[in-house]
């Protein structure tokens, strides 16, 4: 993405929150008044549930109250977004993990600051009904097109599906699509189907007259987890710890929220442009719960292996393991959580 697009997406949309703001400091430990005001940019991948905590706290204005005016943009998936951090138009990405992973195989450097929700579940296969797939039988896509957006969370769920169906990548042709195509795509026949968010495949089915059908998961959890991810930089780190602090503080008031209010997907229903039912009942299979853990880091590491044996990237030298251990920046989450840190 050039520096103008960039520019340019990022003046879309400025976060200018919250009348209520100061209304709300009281009901949450990390708020307050805050004399010096710090500016961030916050890139996010796309504007789904799949973000659900960091809307959350957009929402409620938690930002504001620890200090911080933030401007936010939306890009279509994390992989995007992650570039605008690294380019340095942003202060902060939303990201899964399988994008910081191809980064990081190549030696950037984005840095973890929070690990604040995971699932199994969310990401879904959508097939044409016309395909001749078996929506009950992972192994009846093989042979097939099957669209995704290279490089994101959305192919790494499709080669693990693959591998649950005793399938390898080689065993479908994956087309590298924008999440917006894949609908029209499938429909149209251009694919037999795609891999991507459950919020895609709720669209996909309401916008196909019934011409699609969603693959079964049984048996997903054992092979697939997806994070969901806070990314920041080194530039960062360096220049703005207190922003760091912030963004740490914001992010809890938001899990709290979460934890404390069972009506809050209403708060980021307009958002995300979905019904409040719908985020609840799509969220339901999230952990929203931020720290670090050996199974974040152990999921980081089968990631890397993965995209290395499928001949996606090549393997770095030195440990992998002490790479991308390298790239987390927990101490801020350990600061005002450290029974959260465990690695």
């Amino acid at each position: 993405m050039t520096a103008d697009l960039v520019s340019h997406a990022l003046s879309r949309r400025s976060l200018l929150q919250l009348g209520a703001a100061g209304a709300l400091a009281s009901t949450f430990p990390f708020g307050g008044a805050v004399a010096a005001q710090m500016d961030a940019t916050l890139a996010y991948g796309s504007t789904g549930y799949t973000w659900a905590l960091t809307f959350v706290a957009e929402a409620l204005g938690t930002w504001k109250q620890n200090g911080v005016n933030l401007n936010v943009v939306d890009f279509p998936t994390g992989r995007e977004s992650m570039q605008a951090l690294l380019a340095g138009s942003a202060d902060f990405s939303t990201s899964t993990d399988t994008p910081f992973i191809f980064a990081a195989l190549r030696g950037l450097k984005p840095i973890v600051l929070v690990n604040y929700s995971r699932y199994s579940r969310d990401m879904k296969i959508v097939v044409s009904k016309a395909s001749g797939i078996d929506p009950n039988n992972p192994a009846s896509l093989k042979g097939k097109k099957i669209a995704t957006r290279v490089g994101t969370s959305g192919q790494y769920m499709l080669a693990k599906y693959l591998e649950m169906a005793g399938l390898g990548l080689n065993d479908v042709t994956v087309v590298d699509l924008s999440p917006n195509d894949m609908t029209v795509a499938t429909v149209r026949g251009d694919v037999d189907g795609f891999a991507w968010t459950g919020q895609a495949a709720v669209i996909a089915e309401k916008q196909s007259n019934g011409a699609v059908a969603v693959m079964t998961q049984e048996g997903l959890d054992k092979y697939f987890q997806s994070h969901q991810l806070l990314l920041t930089s080194e530039k960062v780190i360096k220049e703005k710890p207190a922003l760091l602090d912030a963004a740490v503080k914001s992010l809890l008031g938001a899990e709290d929220r979460i934890a404390a209010d069972p009506n809050w997907a209403s708060l980021i229903a307009e958002r995300v442009r979905a019904p409040a039912q719908e985020i609840t009942e799509a969220t339901s299979v999230f952990e929203f719960k931020i720290g670090f853990d050996e199974r974040f880091l152990d999921d980081l590491v089968a990631q890397a292996e993965w995209a290395i044996a499928a001949g996606l990237a090549q393997r770095p030298e030195g440990d992998l393991r002490a790479l991308l251990r390298g790239l987390i920046y927990e101490g801020p989450v350990k600061a005002v959580k450290p029974e959260r840190v465990t690695i």
